[in-house]
């Protein structure tokens, strides 16, 4: 676990923090299915991304130690790595849309400054621009089918402040009054989730469109993080409780719904596709889920 925590993805440290809780309807019947990576290349996977297909993508901790992608494609795990870069990070993966284009992030070999990418189903590399000429890290976090980009960048400060790269034009977005901005996934009708730190310390999740804003945050939590949202308009995330759990949470037709992986230390819910199927990670970001919903 001491290796899962030191190369854990920049994302997930960032997403990391405490809360308290209240009860929620009662969860609708999931099959979970555990992703790790096969032994012989290492351990400690999350899946962050899912799209309609059922590909799944996301990062592991490989056996000499760095951390690199993967993606599942009709149950074949398959290592993804960026050429040139840093053991620190090979190139972690975050997003795929219904084209098996991926995005995700690595650190350069000669700088160990953090780019963005995208994956192509051909296994094709296009580098983005980073957000900013400062930015020390700039990392690509959501894809739809437009190709629309959403992320975050550290500037030399290491303030985080989110992106939006669309049709070759990169906007900077900062949510008014927040010190932090993370904005994690975009939809098809442009709807972006977010994760702001407001001056008071506390994380909070929202909707952005078309520069209007809706919170998420589930009643009585410390800290909310909304991690995606659907073509439908559900959105996942996850939340602490008051002994610092991470509990995954689901937003669907204005209730919270609590998830959780079955006997799990904790849980994180970070992409939701069409079909409901969820992506995620469980016990400290070491194992990758999948929650498939009941008929």
């Amino acid at each position: 676990m001491k290796t899962s925590r030191t190369l854990i993805s920049l994302l997930a440290l960032w997403l990391a923090g405490p809360a308290m809780v209240s009860v929620y309807a009662a969860p609708p019947q999931y099959t979970f299915t555990t992703i790790d990576p096969p032994a012989e290349l290492g351990a400690f996977a999350s899946a962050f991304g899912n799209n309609n297909a059922g590909v799944v993508v996301g990062n592991f901790v490989t056996v000499d130690e760095s951390l690199a992608g993967f993606i599942v494609q009709k149950g074949i795990f398959t290592e993804v790595t960026v050429p040139g870069a840093a053991p620190d990070n090979l190139g972690a993966l975050n997003d795929v849309n219904d084209h098996g284009d991926a995005v995700g992030s690595f650190s350069d070999g000669d700088t160990g400054i953090g780019h963005s990418f995208i994956r192509s189903k051909d296994g094709t590399f296009t580098v983005l621009p980073d957000a900013a000429p400062d930015a020390v890290v700039t990392e690509a976090t959501g894809i739809n089918n437009q190709g629309d980009v959403v992320g975050f960048y550290l500037d030399a400060s290491f303030a985080a402040h989110g992106f939006i790269l669309s049709k070759g034009v990169l906007t900077t977005y900062n949510y008014p009054g927040g010190t932090r901005t993370l904005l994690t996934h975009i939809n098809d009708r442009g709807q972006i989730t977010g994760i702001r730190r407001d001056s008071d310390g506390v994380r909070r999740g929202f909707v952005l469109q078309g520069g209007v804003t809706t919170n998420i945050e589930v009643p009585g939590a410390l800290n909310t993080r909304a991690h995606s949202i659907n073509n439908l308009g559900q959105v996942v995330g996850y939340y602490d409780d008051s002994d610092l759990v991470a509990h995954g949470f689901l937003f669907k037709d204005g209730v919270y719904t609590t998830i959780d992986f079955p006997d799990a230390a904790d849980t994180a819910l970070l992409d939701i596709n069409d079909r409901g199927e969820i992506a995620g990670t469980y016990d400290e970001f070491s194992h990758g889920l999948v929650a498939t919903p009941g008929k």
